[in-house]
């Protein structure tokens, strides 16, 4: 059982549109904070959660900045519009509870954070998630969380489809197949340049709600057709046992 904090005076999606795309209220870094929230379960997380994914630091060092700046996008915001926030005992101000409803876990002791839903639809509407879509996808049995693609699907998962985890694994992995070593951007020259899917390495099942998820150690680049075969068994196969899988066939 959670305990919500308290609800503030909300905006509509309208109004959520128009907060931002003003530049001078919604910085970069704010939009990549709603984009990597909006890749949890629910589009609810930490401050640390947000933070580990964003800079890959820990404890405090990760919580703290994120802490800071929706603080300070609140501030942009009570300036240009008309907006109230609840307060504390103290008498300080909650500046994040215009963007989000929170609650304390009681399994985990996180602070956590869930996105209001007018704000879930301007980044929706606005085409900013920051999710990665996959059209080519196929589907696979015995699994629960599915995304549906344009023609098939396969079982990706929140971490594997935000674009801020993404860009970090592969950042430090190189945008080639963890098993097969396929490239993209050397078959396929500028059109496959950056190409991969991104592949989970604990199994959904596992994951649960105050997970932390870590780009480089939890994420691995895989290409479309290994993916499928890691997700060919339930649970998936490791990255290792496929390779092996194949370098017994090629023999």
């Amino acid at each position: 059982m959670r305990e919500n904090y308290h609800t503030g005076i909300t905006l509509s999606r309208i109004e959520w549109i128009e907060v931002l795309h003003d530049k001078e209220v919604t910085k970069e870094k704010d939009l990549l904070i709603l984009q990597t929230m909006y890749g949890f379960e629910e589009h609810q997380a930490s401050s640390s959660q947000i933070g580990i994914i964003i800079s890959g630091a820990i404890g405090a060092n990760a919580s703290a900045p994120i802490n800071s700046e929706v603080g300070n996008w609140g501030k942009r915001l009570a300036k240009k519009f008309p907006v109230r926030f609840t307060k504390r005992g103290d008498g300080t101000e909650r500046k994040w509870d215009i963007f989000f409803d929170g609650w304390t876990d009681a399994n985990s002791g996180l602070f956590i954070w869930k996105m209001r839903n007018e704000l879930i639809e301007a980044l929706e509407e606005m085409g900013q998630t920051g999710e990665e879509k996959y059209p080519e996808e196929i589907q696979i049995e015995g699994l629960t969380k599915l995304h549906e693609g344009s023609k098939k699907t396969i079982v990706v998962n929140t971490y594997e489809r935000n674009s801020v985890a993404r860009k970090r694994c592969i950042e430090h992995w190189s945008p080639s197949c963890s098993v097969c070593d396929f490239d993209f951007g050397n078959v396929y020259g500028e059109l496959g340049r950056g190409f991969i899917h991104v592949h989970h390495l604990i199994p959904i099942s596992e994951v649960g709600e105050a997970y932390n998820v870590d780009p480089i150690n939890d994420l691995r680049p895989v290409c479309p057709n290994c993916h499928s075969m890691l997700h060919r068994t339930n649970p998936p196969l490791e990255i290792d046992e496929l390779r092996d899988q194949m370098k017994k066939t090629r023999a």
